[in-house]
């Protein structure tokens, strides 16, 4: 006998409808003998000529698009009818509204706006003033709408969202309906537990006067920012900038709250390094600031800026007021950098010409030129300095210029150099990577810390170096591909022991911790895989790619072996404990001969005995997508599909091993048992999917499409919640215990979703990165989630509370 169809599922559009023009509603259920099903639908008060859909196969959706002509507010219901004509249970009740229908081209178009987080958006002119959610206006067609963005106390601002080039305010031109977005996250101090950080081209260091923080000046196209390190944490306390300006030069005085940036424009900005904020602001030249120094008694500083009429200018400021404390001095070449003596009595000036203008000031005196220099340091006590040039370096006493010693070492064209605080060493380095440490007395070489440049043809090598100010360490920077490096002079061998301090280089393209938590795996696009303790410290790098994009991290239940797969085609096995690879990698099969696949996924099974991966090949048709299963002690493949029906999304073992569980993004997925080789399939008809994510018991999967975000039970397809959203989410996790979802993609908003019984989502804003979010991990305990992002970013955030704990 024929079984009635299970209770539908029904899903409005989330905006408001018009008069007298279709909208989009969705209905799906579950007919127990598989019947095909046509859904009917009761519009209630609402009155349209379509009331069902066409039959589509059991669990699939079947899709109207009704045309209302009366406005208001309204609530619609669905239900299954199989072939056999029984009925289904009815759907809960959705609420819709339909507004009344424009004029015939009235001249307006709609400007929609939608706030993600706390906060509000105001207009000019009024229409959108006060909105603090989804809300609509019509202007005049050409009208410029000015949008400003007002964080609720304890939120900040982070960004538009498809509403045209970012800008403060947001002026928009109402030529057509549009809609957009704006972002609200909490404070950094309020929501981040620890911050790793990339940069894209470093540039120049500072330190603070205790040595615990380092400012690093990291600029990319027409935009420079500050990234504040705690040195000995390795962590990101800051990342400053100052909006509508590009820093171009940044020194550190002797008292913490004496951090000094030029700008582009000419403006110099006492900044302070706990907020970020600009304590002061001024014009100091009509060119752009080229460099900063500090007089060493604290009380003034001094900058640079070319002249239009060639040469350059030396200001000096002071430190309290910000006021011109002497007149301008100027130069008969354009300057470069500024380096101010340590006991205060002279300047010295890297000019164009390869030379260095020594300038007394206290007193004042004739300034000397030394020429064939390509980098100065002056001695701790300021009564010395040294010189570089084309495999030299000179020492000369500063009273009189006389030279004291001359030294030669393999540094070539492009040398920087520092004199140690502590020791009487320099250290020289390069743009070809040479980097020399050697006694300023003798010429002895200290240690020596040459490392080959990854790409002659493209890498920078050093740019900037700096001595720590109170040890004998020190920094050196690479703009291309970038680097901030801490050495440690191992005398005793003669070489250096590097720690670099950046995260990954352009973008963290996937996250995991292990599974109690202990450790965690992030991967980037220059190719490597590092690990994490659970308060940031870094815990060392595997480098396994052959510096291409690693994507796809997958861990064994001990959290003793790590799976990593790239753009290499290669799946990697690590013991994680000692660093090295299980076994030698694996390759996913191209699709065609003679291309190399992408491996995008990676998947052990919880003894890490079993190896699983998935990738996609580009081929003229598309992307082709590809599945292969290992025996990781021996290399046996045990299992091949060649070519999948649509790319992988997700890819999981079940809790036992027993079972490998595939996701296409059509929507279908695939259920591959171990042992018996059995490959089931299901096809609930979601199509278009982005990114999915297998709750822990996989028992539920989470989906994101284009337009909305769901959550399917994977024994059956049906639909358990589902929620619209406008910003595609590129990343999902489930939270340990399988009651929160996190998700992040577009607009670099971090969501997190509690998922109820009664199937509704419940979004909230959790923190936010500069850019794009592209791997989302929870913490084994569930008290943190991390993410990395396009920024280069690795943040790690405080978790949400469980819905039973609130």
């Amino acid at each position: 006998m024929s079984r009635p169809p299970g209770q539908a599922r029904i899903e409005a559009p989330v905006v408001g409808l018009t008069a007298g023009l279709p909208g989009d509603f969705r209905c799906i259920a579950e007919d127990p003998d598989g019947d095909a099903l046509t859904y009917a639908f009761d519009w209630g008060r609402a009155a349209a000529e379509v009331s069902l859909s066409e039959r589509v196969p059991s669990g699939t959706a079947g899709d109207v698009a009704p045309v209302f002509q009366t406005k208001g507010q309204f609530s619609a219901r669905c239900r299954a009818v199989d072939t056999h004509g029984q009925l289904g249970a009815w759907s809960e009740l959705v609420a819709f509204t339909v507004e009344p229908a424009p004029p015939q081209d009235d001249g307006k178009r709609t400007l929609a706006v939608e706030v993600f987080g706390a906060g509000r958006v105001t207009s000019t002119p009024e229409g959108l003033s006060g909105c603090t959610g989804p809300c609509m206006a019509r202007f005049d067609v050409g009208t410029q709408v000015t949008l400003q963005a007002e964080p609720a106390e304890g939120w900040r601002f982070t960004g538009w969202m498809r509403c045209g080039p970012e800008q403060t305010p947001q002026v928009i031109r109402v030529e057509q309906n549009r809609r957009c977005g704006v972002g609200f996250a909490p404070t950094l101090e309020h929501s981040a537990l620890w911050r790793q950080s990339g940069a894209r081209h470093p540039i120049a260091v500072a330190w603070s006067p205790d040595g615990v923080l380092l400012a690093v000046l990291d600029r990319v196209g027409g935009e420079g920012s500050l990234r504040i390190w705690n040195a000995q944490l390795g962590h990101v306390s800051r990342v400053i900038r100052v909006e509508g300006s590009d820093i171009r030069a940044v020194a550190w005085g002797p008292r913490m709250e004496d951090l000094i940036a030029g700008f582009e424009d000419g403006q110099l900005a006492r900044i302070d390094p706990n907020t970020g904020a600009p304590v002061q602001r001024w014009r100091a030249h009509s060119g752009r600031v080229l460099g900063v120094a500090w007089n060493p008694d604290g009380n003034e500083f001094a900058s640079i800026s070319n002249l239009d009429t060639g040469g350059g200018e030396v200001r000096f400021w002071s430190a309290d007021t910000g006021t011109e404390r002497r007149e301008p001095l100027l130069t008969e070449y354009p300057v470069h950098q500024i380096h101010w003596s340590p006991d205060a009595r002279r300047i010295a000036l890297e000019v164009q010409g390869e030379m260095v203008e020594i300038h007394p000031l206290a007193p004042a005196g004739p300034l000397y030129r030394q020429s064939n220099a390509h980098g100065f340091a002056w001695s701790p006590d300021g009564a010395r300095y040294a010189v570089g040039s084309f495999r030299y370096v000179r020492v000369y006493e500063a009273a009189t210029h006389e030279q004291q010693a001359m030294w030669t070492g393999p540094w070539g064209l492009l040398a920087r150099m520092d004199w140690s605080r502590t020791k009487d060493w320099l250290v020289v380095v390069d743009g070809l990577r040479s980097l020399t440490v050697l006694e300023a007395n003798t010429g002895t070489v200290v240690a020596d810390g040459f490392e080959p440049l990854p790409n002659p043809l493209s890498a920078s090598g050093y740019g900037a170096v700096r001595f720590h100010p109170v040890d004998n360490t020190f920094v050196a920077t690479e703009r291309e591909p970038a680097a901030v490096s801490v050495f440690q002079v191992d005398e005793e061998h003669a070489r250096v022991r590097r720690t670099e301090l950046l995260a990954h280089l352009r973008a963290v393209n996937a996250t995991a911790w292990s599974p109690a938590g202990a450790r965690l795996a992030s991967a980037g696009s220059e190719g490597k895989v590092r690990l994490w303790s659970d308060s940031g410290q870094a815990l060392g790098a595997l480098d396994g790619h052959g510096g291409r994009d690693v994507r796809a991290l997958g861990w064994s239940e001990e959290g003793t072996r790590l799976a990593t797969g790239g753009d290499d085609g290669r799946l990697c096995v690590w013991d994680v404990n000692a660093g090295t690879r299980v076994r030698t990698p694996v390759e996913l099969t191209p699709w065609s001969h003679g291309q190399q696949s992408r491996v995008e996924h990676a998947a052990l099974t919880p003894d890490g005995r079993t190896l699983a991966g998935a990738g996609t090949t580009v081929s003229p048709t598309g992307r082709k997508g590809t599945v292969q299963v290992w025996d990781v002690g021996s290399g046996t493949e045990l299992l091949r599909i060649p070519e999948t029906p649509s790319p992988v999304v997700e890819l999981k073992w079940t809790p036992d091993g027993a079972s490998l569980i595939i996701v296409y993004s059509q929507g279908a997925w695939n259920l591959w048992h171990r042992t018996s080789g059995v490959l089931r399939r299901m096809e609930p008809g979601l199509t278009g999917i982005v990114a999915a994510a297998l709750n822990p018991d996989r028992t539920h999967l989470a989906l994101s499409t284009s337009e909305q975000l769901a959550v399917l039970d994977l024994s059956t397809g049906a639909f358990v919640a589902s929620a619209r959203t406008w910003l595609i989410q590129l990343a999902l996790a489930w939270s340990p215990d399988g009651t929160r979802l996190a998700s992040g993609g577009e607009g670099g908003l971090l969501f997190s979703w509690d998922v109820r019984e009664a199937g509704a989502f419940q979004p909230t804003v959790m923190g936010a990165h500069e850019s794009t979010i592209l791997g989302i991990s929870w913490r084994g305990d569930g008290k943190a989630i991390t993410t990395g992002g396009w920024d280069a970013e690795l943040f790690s955030w405080l978790a949400p509370e469980k819905p039973s704990d609130r």
